[in-house]
């Protein structure tokens, strides 16, 4: 008995210690890592996970059961010898304890299946022997890191086997400290930064000024000393949960990407040496396989930021001209053209004749400026949606006006690709017309275009208050200024596409779905949606170029709108409409694929 006592006290010490070792980690790491540990900074953590795991969202449910599993372990275990003299908090731990194992059970589950998954696809990856080994041991290492979690919460209810609960305590401790420190500092890094920042590794105007000598800027990372130390701790912060693959559309299709296996070729690559830096271990193909819709990063339970690496890494590729035909001519046009397609500036407002649209110049004390895209502007099936935003505009007595041929390309094309001047350089073009018009408020038709007019053109000095046009739509039918006749509602099942660069970017989520509801009598979710929606297959730059795949992504998201048995597909982007209403011809779906705007547009009078 006193041998047992004595082993006890020993054990619970240095379970003791393992616990404040990781808060003892944490803490260091956090501040070699520049990220605060302040009230306010973990405040806001906690809202975020909250929120996440309010959604309903299964990953972050389970991140979420983890999380509190290890907090009331921790807890059950440092306060053991004094839990019996204080039964309400017992009580109150093991309660807790009942819904955070049956959490961790659903976990481990899932980690199973992600396991065999992850498997699946490194063979389509054709991964080395030496990554499938490492991919083994870690997510065996999380998978036993969840199970000795549950046991302790288990064992907490049987006081006899203090001991045992003291000594898992330890070794799931260690695991913790050894493993998952990296990726809690790198999430706590992460706090308050939004989808839609992209890093931006240099400012031309202050190279073309001489305030910064254009022999130091980096353009792109060809070796990991380049990576910023934010960029090295979120490769490194990748534990191979796997939400990420789960959800990416290009791993879907059967592309040569998985974000999951890029994160940990390049931090295993990293820890041993790195020689021949990134590009020995990552393939050209893999990276212009990324259509940046987000929703890896968007998935990432530990903040890891996929889409800053890859970025990084295209930009290397195009400072380096590793470029094929398309994504060269696709800049060539943009240079030239000021568009993707190459065709004359002339032309761009040729949508427009016959509507009495007037220009900007023409009509300075416009409310708004239409910025109208690339794609609205030439591609004749989206010039229909143009013209269909012109009527609703006109309907409800909104004042507007096109840039018409001053309209350069937005840039997203550019800078997604890699080619971060060529991008900035269609900025400051757009930025100056749009400031010497006094443009106040502008509207688009096209998520890429409104996702970089609203978050990334304030950084080169456009402010404005941007709107998608599902937002100024809905807002329109809302205050009544734009009026749909009871009998002009069109008696068809719908279906929406969410567009990435406008939902998971940025939260536009009810706005199309209410002014669909305005026009037609049944609007119908598919079952991603949302933030979790499915990508069409043209973000990242992808519309301009093919890489190889096992089938379209646009197919998949197609099949999934026929699923819903709606008779049409509306769309909020130019880019989704093309690529759906494509698939949904080959596939025979027979689904008529429509925009928003051409859906009210035929209800207004």
């Amino acid at each position: 008995m006193v041998l047992l006592a004595a082993a006890y006290i020993v054990t619970y010490a240095v379970s003791l210690l393992s616990a404040a070792a990781i808060f003892a980690t944490v803490f260091v790491r956090s501040r070699r890592a520049s990220a605060g540990l302040g009230a306010g900074r973990l405040l806001e953590l906690t809202r975020e996970e909250a929120r996440r795991s309010i959604s309903g969202d299964p990953v972050f449910l389970m991140h979420a059961s983890i999380a509190l599993g290890v907090g009331v372990s921790i807890a059950e275990v440092v306060l053991a010898p004094v839990l019996p003299a204080l039964f309400a908090l017992r009580i109150l731990l093991l309660a807790v304890s009942v819904p955070a194992t049956a959490g961790l059970a659903v976990a481990f589950a899932w980690r199973v299946q992600r396991f065999v998954q992850s498997k699946s696809v490194e063979r389509s990856l054709h991964t080395t022997g030496a990554f499938s080994s490492a991919s083994t041991r870690m997510q065996g290492i999380l998978m036993v890191a969840i199970a000795l979690t549950a046991s302790e919460l288990v064992v907490a209810w049987l006081p006899a086997f203090a001991l045992v609960d003291a000594a898992v305590s330890i070794v799931r401790n260690s695991l913790v400290v050894a493993y998952y420190v990296g990726p809690t500092v790198n999430l706590i890094s992460r706090v308050g930064t939004r989808l839609p920042s992209v890093e931006t590794p240099f400012v031309l105007s202050d190279i073309m000024s001489g305030k910064v000598d254009a022999s130091t800027v980096r353009s792109g990372v060809g070796d990991y000393p380049d990576f910023s130390p934010k960029e090295s701790l979120s490769f490194d912060s990748c534990v191979e949960i796997g939400a990420c693959e789960a959800s990416c559309p290009a791993t879907a299709a059967g592309r040569p990407l998985s974000p999951r296996v890029l994160m940990r070729k390049l931090s295993l690559h990293s820890d041993a040496g790195g020689e021949g830096g990134p590009f020995a271990v990552v393939g050209e193909d893999e990276l212009w396989s990324c259509t940046s819709c987000g929703a890896c990063v968007s998935s990432c339970p530990v903040g890891v930021k996929h889409l800053d690496i890859v970025y990084d890494l295209r930009r290397d590729l195009v400072a380096r001209g590793k470029l094929d035909k398309e994504k060269a001519g696709m800049l060539e046009n943009l240079a030239r053209s000021q568009n993707p397609y190459g065709f004359k500036q002339s032309d761009r407002a040729k949508w427009a004749e016959g509507l009495g649209v007037q220009t900007a110049s023409e009509s300075s004390r416009a409310e708004y400026v239409y910025w109208v895209g690339c794609v609205a502007s030439f591609d004749q099936r989206a010039q229909r949606v143009a013209r269909s935003m012109a009527k609703i505009m006109k309907s409800a007595g909104v004042s507007f006006a096109i840039l018409g041929q001053d309209e350069a390309c937005v840039g997203d094309p550019a800078r997604r690709l890699g080619e971060e001047g060529r991008y900035q350089e269609l900025v400051y073009q757009n930025v100056e017309k749009l400031n010497s018009l006094g443009a106040k408020k502008v509207v688009t038709t096209c998520p890429h275009c409104f996702n970089s007019l609203k978050n990334e053109y304030p950084r080169f000095g456009g402010e404005y208050e941007v709107v998608h046009h599902t937002q100024l739509i809905s807002d329109l039918v809302r205050s009544g200024r734009l009026k749909v006749p009871p009998d002009r509602v069109r008696e068809v099942s719908v279906t929406l596409h969410d567009a990435c660069y406008a939902s998971r970017y940025n939260n536009i989520f009810d706005e199309p779905r209410e002014a669909l509801g305005s026009s037609v009598s049944d609007v119908r979710e598919m079952k991603r949606n949302g933030e979790k929606t499915f990508c069409c297959g043209a973000g990242g730059s992808n519309y301009w170029f093919k890489v190889p795949e096992q089938r379209t992504i646009s197919g998949i998201r197609a099949k999934e709108a026929a699923e819903t048995g709606a008779k049409a597909v509306a769309t909020e982007c130019p880019f989704c409409l093309s690529m759906l209403e494509d698939s949904s011809k080959v596939m025979g779906t027979g689904m008529e694929v429509r925009d928003v705007a051409e859906i009210v547009a035929d209800a207004v009078p």
